[in-house]
C-alpha cells in the first residue's frame, strides 16, 4: 500500500504526501507514509480507496492493508510481527530494471536483499546519500531528494551463502510471489508460516549476535538466515546441531540465547522450541578416549555437563576431545572435580596457568606460530595433546603475542620447530578414531568454516551424518589445502606465499580441485607442488 500511495501522489501532481495526512485526518509525519505507518494507523479505508480511484472500492485494496491479527499484522495472508515492517524505502535496482514497480517484501526488516534476485537492497541514494523515504512523492526509480540518481543504474552486490535452499526456505515463508509450499517437520506443521518465519529470523539474529561477539543483536545477515533456515528445515536434527554450535558454555546453567529471545513467537511454539533446546543442552552423549592411546578405553560423557571444561578448552584453543587427554595424562588439573571423578581422572595435576608464559606486544622475529608448526609437520593425526604437554611443561618454549583477542594456541609462537617436528614424527593423535566430534571441533581439525563443514555433511561425506575422528583423518589423507601447504613451507624455512597465491599456483599447475569447490586439492597434486619448491 505504501508504494501505491507514493506513486499515486506523484502521478496526480502532489509534491509530497501531505494530502494523505489531510484525507485521513492525521498529523504531519516526518517519515511519511511507509509500510510500518500503514500497519499501525487506524483510518477509513473507503476514503483511501476513493482517493486512489480503484474501480471496486475497498475490495481492491483490502488485502494490501496489513490488517491487525491476533499476534501481528497480515502480510499478504501471512501473519507476521508488526516490527518487521520498516518506515523507510528500500529497492532492488536489478528488479526495477526488469519491472519498474516496488515490492512490499523490500520493507521486511529481516530481509536486506531481494528474495528472487538475491541483490542487496539499496536504502540510500548513491548520489546524495539521502535515506530513501515515503515523504516526498516521485518516480520510484529515482531519488526524490536530488532527482539525479536513477537507481537502475546502480546495481548492488548479490548475497552469497553456503546454503541457498536454507535462505529460500525462510523467504518463501512470506514472499507473495513464491508458489512453493514450505514443508516442515510434524512438530511444526500446526504453526503458521508467519510464526515459523519469526522463529527463523529470531534464530538468525542469535547466530549473528554470537558471530559478532555477543555485544548486540544486529539485523540478521543472509548467511545467518540461511543457516537458520537450514536448521528449521532439517528439524529436529539440524536444529539441534546449529543451536549446539551457538550455545553458551561459560556460565553454569545459563539458558540458551535463543530461549531468552523467543518473545516474538506464540506460547505454543515456545514450548516446542524449549523442549528441543532442553534435549540438546541436557547433554548429547559422545565418545571420548580419556585414558590414553594404549588403553583405548572410551568413556561416555555429557558434552554440555561442564561449563568449566568448555571454558578452559576455549581459552586453550583446543577441542574438548584433546583437552580431556591432558587431564587423563595428568598434565593439567581438570577444573571440574566432579566431572573428572565421573571420568575416572585422578587429581593432583598442576592447574593450567596461562599467565606463566612470556608475552610480547609485537611478534618476535624468527618465531613461528605453534599452530603452523604442527600443521606443517604432519598431514593428519596431529598429536595436539602431546605438543601441548611439552608446552605446558616448558620443554617447548613459547611466547604469547599480547594483547590479543585470540586463544592461547592462536597467540603462541615458538622457535622450537625441530622439537615440534620430532614429536609429530614420533607420535600420533591420542584420540579414539571412533570418537564423535561436533561441527565446531571439525572446523578446527579440518581448518574449514562452519558452512564448509555443513556442506560436506550435506553431501553425505560423513557416514550417517555423524563426524568421527576416523573420517577427519581420512579426509586429511585424501586432500590438501593451501593452509597446510603454507604451513609446510614455513616449517621448511621457505618464505611462503599467501593462501590465495598458493591456491592460484596450484590451479595454474593443474592440481585437481574437488569437493564442492572448498579450496581442497588432491593430496598427490599438492605434494608434487611442494616437492617442486622444497624438494621433499
Amino acid at each position: 500500500m505504501a508504494d501505491i500511495v507514493f506513486r499515486a501522489c506523484a502521478e496526480n501532481g502532489f509534491h509530497d504526501l501531505w494530502i494523505i495526512n489531510r484525507l485521513l485526518g492525521k498529523h504531519s509525519i516526518k517519515q511519511g507514509w511507509g509500510h510500518s505507518r500503514f500497519a499501525r494507523s487506524d483510518f477509513d479505508v473507503k476514503v483511501l480507496a476513493d482517493f486512489l480511484g480503484v474501480p471496486n472500492g475497498v475490495a481492491d485494496i483490502e488485502r494490501l492493508m496489513y490488517r491487525k491479527g491476533k499476534h501481528g499484522v497480515n502480510f499478504f495472508g501471512v501473519e507476521i510481527s508488526g516490527i518487521e515492517l520498516i518506515a523507510t524505502r528500500r529497492i532492488s535496482p536489478l528488479s526495477l530494471r526488469e519491472k519498474p514497480f516496488a515490492k512490499a517484501i523490500w520493507s521486511i526488516r529481516s530481509l536486506s536483499f531481494d528474495p528472487r534476485t538475491k541483490e542487496r537492497l539499496l536504502d540510500r541514494c548513491p548520489e546524495c546519500s539521502s535515506v530513501l523515504q515515503y515523504r516526498i512523492a516521485g518516480d520510484i526509480c529515482r531519488c526524490t531528494r536530488c532527482g539525479i540518481a536513477d537507481f537502475r543504474d546502480y546495481p548492488q552486490a548479490l548475497v552469497e551463502v553456503d546454503d541457498v535452499d536454507g535462505l529460500d526456505f525462510v523467504t518463501n515463508l512470506i514472499d507473495p510471489e513464491t508458489q512453493s509450499v514450505c514443508r516442515v517437520h510434524d512438530d511444526l506443521k500446526n504453526f503458521g508460516t508467519g510464526e515459523i518465519f519469526t522463529l527463523a529470523t529470531t534464530l538468525a539474529r542469535v547466530i549473528q549476535t554470537e558471530n559478532s561477539g555477543g555485544s548486540r543483536r544486529p539485523s540478521p545477515t543472509a548467511e545467518s538466515l540461511s543457516l537458520a533456515g537450514s536448521a528449521i528445515k532439517g528439524w529436529p536434527k539440524k536444529f539441534a546441531e546449529v543451536v549446539e554450535i551457538y550455545a553458551p558454555n561459560k556460565i553454569p546453567d545459563q539458558n540458551h540465547t535463543l530461549d531468552s529471545s523467543l518473545y516474538g513467537v506464540t506460547a505454543e511454539l515456545k514450548k516446542v522450541v524449549r523442549k528441543e533446546l532442553a534435549t540438546v543442552l541436557s547433554g548429547r552423549t559422545r565418545n571420548y578416549d580419556v585414558k590414553s592411546q594404549a588403553r583405548r578405553a572410551a568413556t561416555r560423557v555429557k558434552f554440555w555437563s561442564s561449563p568449566a571444561v568448555m571454558e578452559q578448552a576455549s581459552k586453550m584453543g583446543l577441542p574438548v576431545i584433546d583437552v580431556l587427554a591432558l587431564y587423563a595424562d595428568r598434565v593439567i588439573e581438570c577444573p571440574d572435580r566432579r566431572y573428572a571423578e565421573r571420568l575416572g581422572i585422578p587429581s593432583g595435576a598442576p592447574p593450567m596457568d596461562f599467565a606463566a608464559f612470556a608475552s610480547h606486544r609485537k611478534k618476535v622475529s624468527g618465531l613461528v606460530s605453534v599452530l603452523d608448526a604442527v600443521w606443517g609437520s604432519k598431514s593428519s593425526r596431529h598429536p595436539w595433546s602431546r605438543v601441548m604437554e611439552e608446552v605446558v611443561n616448558k620443554r617447548i618454549g613459547v611466547s604469547i603475542l599480547s594483547p590479543s583477542s585470540k586463544n592461547f594456541l592462536e597467540s603462541a609462537y615458538t622457535a622450537d620447530l625441530k622439537r615440534i617436528r620430532s614429536i609429530c614424527e614420533a607420535h600420533e593423535s591420542a584420540v579414539d578414531p571412533k570418537a564423535i566430534v561436533n561441527v565446531r571441533e571439525a572446523k578446527f581439525y579440518l581448518r574449514m568454516g562452519t558452512g564448509d563443514v555443513g556442506a560436506l555433511k550435506g553431501q553425505g561425506y560423513f557416514k550417517d551424518d555423524i563426524i568421527t575422528m576416523e573420517q577427519i583423518w581420512r579426509f586429511q589423507d585424501e586432500f590438501i589445502s593451501p593452509f597446510e601447504i603454507r604451513a609446510r613451507l614455513i616449517v621448511a624455512g621457505v618464505k611462503p606465499l599467501s593462501v590465495i597465491q598458493i591456491g592460484a599456483r596450484l590451479q595454474a599447475a593443474g592440481a585437481k580441485r574437488t569437493l564442492l569447490d572448498l579450496h581442497r586439492y588432491h593430496r598427490d597434486d599438492g605434494e608434487q607442488y611442494l616437492f617442486s619448491i622444497i624438494g621433499k
